[in-house]
Formats: C-alpha cells, structure tokens, sequence
C-alpha cells in the first residue's frame, strides 16, 4: 500500500452518512496531485478515494457511493482518452455523478473541448484553477444530490435505501447491455424468504425488522460495484458486475450462510435461499434478454427454496 492509499484508506473504508463528507473518487498515479486536491479541498467537507486506474469508467459513474470524479488527464496516452470518450458516449445514459477532468497547460483547447463533448461536466487546469475548483465542486455535488433525490421517489425504496423494483429492471438492462459490450461476466443473484409452517405465522413487524436487517446485511457485504434491489417484500435482488456465476454462487451462499447462523442465534424469525444466473462472454450467453435473466434467477430460487433451508440453486445455461 502506497503512503497516499495509507492516508486515505482509514477513512475511506466506512460509509458515508448523508450529511458527513462527500465522496470524491481521484482516478490518478500522481501522488503529487494528491497532496494538492487535499489542500484545496476542506478535509471536513470532502473525502478523497484515490485509484490508479480509469477502467472501466462507468463503474466509477454508477457507484452510489460516489458523489464526484476527478480524473487526471494529465498523463493518460491519447489512446486510453479515446476510448474513454467512446465508452461516455457509448453508455445509455448521462452520468449524474459529476465527472472533471484535472489537466495543465498542455491540453489544448480542441483537447478540452472535446473531452466536454464526451461528457465530462468541465475540465480544470491545475494549479491555475484551483481556487476555481473547490468553488464549483460543492455546487456540482449539490446537482447531483438534488437528481438523486428527484430520481428516489420512483427508482429508490425509502425502507431500504436500495433500487424498486422498477430501479433494478433499468440497473439490469444497463448492466447486460454494458457485460456485452465489454464481454464481461454479470451474475443476478434473487433472494427470498423460505417458507413456514402452515400453523405458524409471522407478525408483520417481526417480517419488517427482518427485511431492515437483511436490507442492512446487503448494503455492508456487497461489493461498491454490486447493485441491490428490493423486488417485494422479502426479496432482493443483486447484481454483480465483472462476475461470472460461480461467483455469483459464493456471494448467495455467503449470505443464505448468514440468514442460517442468524436463525440459529435466534435474531432472524426465518432464512432465506437464493438463486442465481449469470451471463458468461465468449459461451453463446451474451445475447441474454435482462427479463429472462431475472426469470431464470427466480426459477432457480423456487428450487432452492424446495430443496430445503438457506439453499442455493443456480440455473446454469438457462438464460
């Protein structure tokens, strides 16, 4: 671990509440600029995640975690520009995160513009425009709070904190569309609540703390990359990028394990069982339909559920 990743890791690792310090993803290798943003940005108003890598830039984008990027064009070969213009322009939708590109007075005018044109929201010299940088930032991240909270009301379940059911279909569909592009793996994991005894029914608060708590489980255990819906009640939905199935088989089993250890210790009334399907490049799956992914990870679930307690089933080749 490098001493820039060593000072920010600490703070990095927890989740940022809504009203603590903004989350600034600084796509760069220069430890340099990273001593510059942490003295023009105010410690107590932004917290910087350094990463070295710019691909894939969308998965920066689609973090929920992340209130800004800032990408150091600096030192990127005109190539890896290129194919960062064409995967902005290739993705189904505008980013809302905001994205900045970090520059000097080696880019050209026509380089700027271009790279506005491909969807940065602006492109700041540094050190030259640093005054002008921490000025706009704030009100940038204030946009994309703002259309965040417009987009809540349909695409977010105010319970849970995680995609509607409507909001995860539309994740879905970018996410199969993005896996064929890139020819990447993608799992879809459905959990669901295994059934009780006829004579035993649940209270409907004791169904509801269940769903916060499982909900909460969710959230901490999945990967900043994974997307997490709340389908009904007592079923979720994770999807995971860059994933292929048996992947996706580790991460269900990871957490129908833990419904079972929390049925035994008393602190779930029931457990749950999970199905999975996924996509795989180069297998013929790649022209998965998004609506026969997810049918074939509730199939998968239903099996599960009828094998038995805190079961995983997975339908391989079913997409």
């Amino acid at each position: 671990m490098s001493k820039v990743q060593e000072r920010f890791a600490p703070e990095a690792a927890g989740t940022v509440s809504p009203d603590g310090p903004a989350t600034v993803t600084v796509i760069t290798t220069d430890e340099a600029l990273l001593d510059a943003l942490s003295g023009i940005l105010e410690r107590d108003r932004y917290r910087l995640e350094p990463r070295r890598r710019p691909e894939p830039l969308t998965r920066f984008l689609a973090d929920r975690r992340c209130d800004a990027v800032l990408l150091d064009l600096r030192w990127l070969p005109v190539s890896t520009r290129i194919e960062i213009g064409r995967e902005l322009r290739e993705w189904r939708r505008r980013p809302t995160v905001p994205l900045i590109g970090i520059c000097d007075g080696r880019l050209s005018y026509e380089g700027r513009t271009t790279a506005l044109g491909d969807g940065f929201w602006d492109v700041i010299e540094l050190p030259g425009q640093s005054a002008e940088l921490a000025a706009k930032l704030g009100t940038w991240i204030w946009l994309k709070k703002d259309v965040d909270g417009i987009q809540s009301g349909m695409l977010l379940d105010i319970k849970t904190g995680h995609y509607t059911a409507l909001g995860i279909k539309r994740r879905l569909r970018e996410l199969v569309a993005l896996a064929r592009r890139m020819d990447a793996p993608l799992s879809c994991i459905v959990f669901g609540a295994d059934s009780v005894s006829e004579d035993r029914s649940l209270p409907a608060d004791t169904l509801l703390d269940l769903e916060l708590k499982f909900s909460l489980a969710l959230h901490h255990g999945t990967r900043n990359s994974d997307v997490v819906g709340h389908l009904e009640v007592l079923k979720f939905m994770v999807l995971a990028p860059n994933t292929p199935p048996m992947g996706g088989m580790q991460l269900a089993e990871r957490f129908t394990a833990l419904s079972l250890s929390k049925r035994v210790d008393g602190e779930y009334p029931i457990t749950l069982s999970a199905g999975v399907a996924g996509m795989e490049p180069r297998n013929g799956q790649m022209q998965a339909c998004p609506e026969l992914l997810l049918a074939a990870a509730s199939r998968a679930l239903n099996a599960a559920r009828a094998s038995g307690a805190a079961r995983v089933a997975a339908a391989w080749g079913a997409t």
